[in-house]
C-alpha cells in the first residue's frame, strides 16, 4: 500500500485557505517527507530569468515578474551575432556566477556537450554546480531540473545535453573530450591558465559557433588582457554595488568603508583590469617615460640568455633579450626573442640574434644547465663567439633591483613599441610571487654585463674560442638533449 503523502489537513501552493498543519511533516516517515519535498519543488511555478524588457531591464520586479531577475549586464550577447567569448570581468558579488550558470542552461539548447572548468574540485561543486547561484539552483528555478552525478562530475539535462566538470588542477583531462560551449570560473586566478585554456580550446570544436562564458574578478595577467582584446570577445565589467539589492547591507557597508578609493577596491569591487600591479617594480608609466623611438650609437651589444631546464608545454620560457650600451652610457633594450624552445632551437635563436645585432658577447645563466649551456651553444656558434657564464647566487629581486634603478634614473630605456611581452612581464612581476620572469632575467643578465656590475652575480669571462674539447659534455648529440628536455 502506498503511504499517503499528507495524512491530515489539505495544502495547495496557490490556495489562500490552506488547512495544512506545518508541524505535521515532522511525524511522517523519511520516505513520506522526501516525497512531499519533491512534490513541493515540482509544484512551484518556473521563474523566467530573462524578462520581456530584454537588455534594458534593471532586474527589479515589474509586472508579472514579481521577483528579481536578469539585469541588462547579465544577458549574454545575442546568439544571432558572431562572438566567441563572453567575458564578465566584474567585482565580487556582482552576479557573475548566476550569469554563468544561466548561460550554461541557455547553451543546452544549442549544443549537447558543455565544459565546466573551475580552479579546484571544491569550487566546481560548491560554486558552479551546487552553489546558491549554481547550475542546479537556476535550473530548478526554471523548471528544468537536471540529473547531477558528483562521482562523474556530470550533469545531464532534461533535453539530453551534458555538462562535464573539469579543474585547473587536472588540465590534461580536457584532452580528448569535445565541447560546443564552456564556462570558466575565475580563470584570472589560475596559475596555469594559459595551459588550461590551450587544452580547453583544442576540444572546443562542436557545432557551427562554439562559445565560452568567462566569469572572473580580473587581475592584470597577460592571458586575460589577450582574451579581452580579441575581436571575438564581448566584455562586460560592472561593480559589486550593482547587485546591492541581493547582498547583505552590512557587507556593502564594510566593503565601502574598507576598500572604497583603494587600488584593491578598484580591482575586487569595480572589476578594473589594473595596469599597475601592486608590488611590481616596473610600471607602464615608468616604461613609457623612459622609452625611446631609436637607440643612439652603441658601443656594445650583448645577448642575455636565461635557459629553461625543459621544453615541454609547462616549461618556463627561454629568455633571449638583446641589450645595448649607448655612447651616453645608458642601457637600451633592443629586442626580445624569448620563447618555449628545445635546447637545439634556443641555441639556434641565440645564434640568429647574436649575428643579427652584431653582438660582441652572449651572457647566459648556467644555474640549471652548467656546461650544457656552453655545449648547446657551441653547436650553433662560431669558434670566436664570446660566451659569459652567469651564476645567479642571490634572489631575483636583488639581481633586478639595480637594473630597475637605472630605469628610475632615466638611464635604461625600451627601444620602440615592439616589446609587448617583455613589458607585460616587467609590469606584472612581483618579487617573490608567481612564476619565474624569464624575459626579465635575460634582460637583467645583459644589463649587468654592460654596466660592469658583477655584485649580484658571479661572472667568468673566458678568452678565445668556446671550449668545445674541454667541456665534459662535448660530443653529446644535441638531438638527444632535445629529447631529454621534452620528456622531463
Amino acid at each position: 500500500m502506498t503511504e499517503p503523502l499528507i495524512t491530515a489537513g489539505t495544502y495547495s501552493p496557490t490556495s489562500t485557505t490552506n488547512t495544512f498543519d506545518p508541524e505535521l511533516p515532522k511525524r511522517w516517515t523519511p520516505v513520506a517527507q522526501a516525497r512531499f519535498l519533491d512534490q513541493m519543488r515540482t509544484s512551484e511555478r518556473p521563474q523566467a530569468w530573462y524578462c520581456t524588457r530584454g537588455r534594458t531591464c534593471d532586474g527589479k520586479p515589474h509586472g508579472k515578474y514579481t521577483y528579481k531577475h536578469a539585469r541588462a549586464d547579465q544577458w549574454p550577447p545575442p546568439m544571432d551575432e558572431e562572438w566567441e567569448h563572453w567575458v564578465m570581468a566584474s567585482g565580487r558579488g556582482a552576479g557573475k556566477t548566476r550569469s554563468g550558470a544561466e548561460f550554461v542552461r541557455t547553451m543546452t539548447r544549442y549544443t549537447g556537450r558543455i565544459a565546466l572548468i573551475a580552479s579546484t574540485s571544491a569550487d566546481l561543486r560548491d560554486v558552479m554546480i551546487e552553489g546558491e547561484s549554481g547550475i542546479l539552483r537556476v535550473c530548478e528555478n526554471a523548471g528544468f531540473r537536471p540529473h547531477w552525478e558528483p562521482s562523474k562530475r556530470k550533469i545531464t539535462f532534461p533535453n539530453g545535453a551534458i555538462a562535464t566538470g573539469y579543474t585547473a588542477e587536472e588540465p590534461d583531462r580536457l584532452r580528448g573530450p569535445q565541447h560546443g560551449a564552456g564556462w570558466l570560473d575565475e580563470p584570472a586566478h589560475w596559475k596555469n591558465v594559459e595551459y588550461v585554456w590551450d587544452m580547453y580550446s583544442y576540444g572546443l570544436r562542436l557545432g557551427t559557433a562554439p562559445r565560452t562564458a568567462i566569469t572572473t574578478t580580473p587581475t592584470p595577467i597577460p592571458w586575460l588582457k589577450e582574451i579581452v582584446a580579441e575581436p571575438g570577445s564581448r566584455v562586460i565589467s560592472v561593480p559589486t554595488f550593482i547587485n546591492e539589492d541581493n547582498l547583505a547591507p552590512r557587507f556593502i557597508q564594510r566593503m565601502r568603508e574598507r576598500y572604497e578609493g583603494t587600488r584593491q577596491g578598484r580591482q575586487e569591487l569595480y572589476g578594473e583590469i589594473l595596469t599597475d600591479v601592486e608590488g611590481a617594480l616596473w610600471t607602464d608609466e615608468l616604461l613609457d617615460a623612459t622609452r625611446v623611438d631609436r637607440a643612439p650609437e652603441l658601443t656594445r651589444i650583448v645577448i642575455g640568455v636565461d635557459p629553461a631546464g625543459t621544453s615541454n608545454k609547462r616549461s618556463d620560457l627561454t629568455g633571449i633579450v638583446a641589450v645595448g650600451l649607448g655612447v651616453d652610457g645608458d642601457v637600451y633594450i633592443l629586442g626580445d626573442y624569448s620563447g618555449r624552445y628545445t635546447p637545439h632551437e634556443w641555441a639556434g635563436k641565440v645564434s640568429e640574434t647574436y649575428h643579427r645585432w652584431g653582438a660582441d658577447a652572449i651572457v647566459a645563466e648556467k644555474n640549471y644547465g652548467g656546461e650544457m649551456v656552453r655545449t648547446v651553444l657551441a653547436t650553433e656558434l662560431s669558434d670566436f663567439a664570446r660566451v659569459i657564464d652567469v651564476t645567479s647566487r642571490q634572489g631575483k629581486f636583488i639581481r633586478a633591483e639595480p637594473v630597475f634603478s637605472l630605469f628610475e634614473q632615466q638611464r635604461a630605456h625600451l627601444v620602440g613599441r615592439m616589446l609587448g611581452d617583455l613589458e607585460d612581464e616587467l609590469t606584472s612581476w612581483v618579487p617573490g610571487k608567481g612564476k619565474s620572469p624569464d624575459r626579465l632575467d635575460a634582460m637583467v643578465h645583459a644589463a649587468h654585463e654592460l654596466r660592469g656590475e658583477s655584485g649580484p652575480v658571479e661572472i667568468s669571462t673566458p678568452t678565445g674560442a668556446l671550449p668545445r674539447a674541454r667541456s665534459p659534455l662535448a660530443g653529446i648529440d644535441v638531438a638527444l638533449l632535445d629529447m631529454l628536455a621534452t620528456t622531463i
